[in-house]
């Protein structure tokens, strides 16, 4: 009887190790993201390594991201990617979960992620064009703002509240980050002005993304690295991205875990997989887009740390601007113009 009750207490216990093996192999962590903006061959290195599978989930616009994180929705991600301008404002509100500090790393914008982000991957936010389609490249805001008879009707804009804002204020010598009334009021009136020139608000991913042999928009506000995507969805070398003469706007992108996460612990593993050294020189390479990691700098292919739009020189990053967080009443207002130009753009 001890015999066949010790063989008995080894089956459960092997049966109880099996089910929590498969269980724990079970575990899929939801990743909420930009559209190819994670390098899937090291997703698929971490699945190898791990037994942990990632389902990724797109968004396309930041306010409608941040809805779902402050929302019930959440419980369905695990890790999201978040701007720096905002992730103090989702973590002072409960939203997210504190990240590890990692041994002490030299970044670029230093700090920006605070205590509830990792660094992913920073750049700047500027202009493409199709240079197939236009007899002189673009160089500044301002002419895509008031644009040229050649231009005209082939605009894209970005309509997200601050995206769409911040060309017009640098365009008028503004900051991007500027609250004062009457500047935002002399923006939108600008973009009144400039509303029958645009094709669409859609982000010239997403746009080019559904209709990949589009010809209708030629120019766009976008994020650097968005004119590799964008070449390969219409399979020709054509669209170029520039750093604007009123000059550079910086944004930075944060991993974060959610707070309602059921996978907190597998959530921290990743993020700490994506932001090896080895494993961000490679997102960087892959995507165009730079590390935030100075220890990847020696491991990233030379031409793309040569390329300008990639890594700012110098004198670029001195004079860049940060995106910057803003108070609830401040983003609530650019909203508000966002949403009537769109509507007036639709019904005119």
């Amino acid at each position: 009887m001890f015999s066949k009750t010790i063989a008995y207490g080894a089956l459960l216990f092997a049966t109880f190790m099996a089910a929590s093996t498969a269980q724990a192999r079970a575990v899929t962590l939801t990743l909420y993201t930009w559209e190819d903006y994670t390098d899937p061959s090291l997703l698929d290195e971490w699945q190898a390594e791990t037994g942990i599978a990632v389902k990724q989930v797109y968004f396309d616009d930041e306010a409608q991201r941040n809805l779902v994180l402050s929302g019930h929705a959440s419980e369905q991600i695990d890790v999201a990617v978040v701007d720096s301008s905002t992730i103090r404002v989702l973590s002072g509100a409960g939203y997210l979960y504190p990240v590890t500090k990692q041994p002490k790393r030299e970044t670029f914008l230093p700090s920006s992620c605070g205590a509830f982000g990792r660094p992913y991957l920073w750049g700047s936010y500027g202009l493409v064009y199709r240079e197939d389609k236009l007899t002189e490249p673009l160089t500044s805001w301002q002419s895509l703002l008031t644009p040229s008879s050649e231009l005209s009707g082939h605009i894209g804009m970005l309509g997200l509240a601050d995206e769409l804002i911040m060309p017009a204020l640098s365009a008028l010598g503004y900051s991007v980050n500027s609250t004062d009334e009457r500047q935002i009021q002399e923006t939108f009136k600008l973009l009144k002005v400039q509303s029958p020139h645009v094709a669409t608000y859609d982000y010239i991913y997403t746009y080019v993304l559904a209709n990949p042999e589009q010809q209708e928009v030629w120019a766009a506000p976008a994020y650097s690295g968005d004119q590799v995507g964008l070449n390969e969805l219409q399979g020709a070398d054509v669209w170029q991205y520039v750093i604007p003469d009123e000059g550079a706007i910086i944004w930075l992108d944060c991993l974060a875990i959610t707070a309602n996460s059921r996978y907190k612990e597998e959530a921290q593993a990743l993020i700490d997989f994506l932001t090896q050294k080895e494993n961000s020189a490679q997102s960087t390479e892959t995507l165009w887009v730079a590390s935030p990691y100075k220890d990847a700098l020696d491991l990233i292919d030379e031409q793309v740390l040569q390329d300008p739009t990639v890594y700012l020189d110098s004198d670029t990053l001195e004079k860049a601007v940060l995106f910057q967080p803003l108070r609830g009443s401040d983003i609530l207002k650019r909203t508000r113009i966002k949403d009537a130009l769109i509507r007036y753009h639709d019904f005119n």
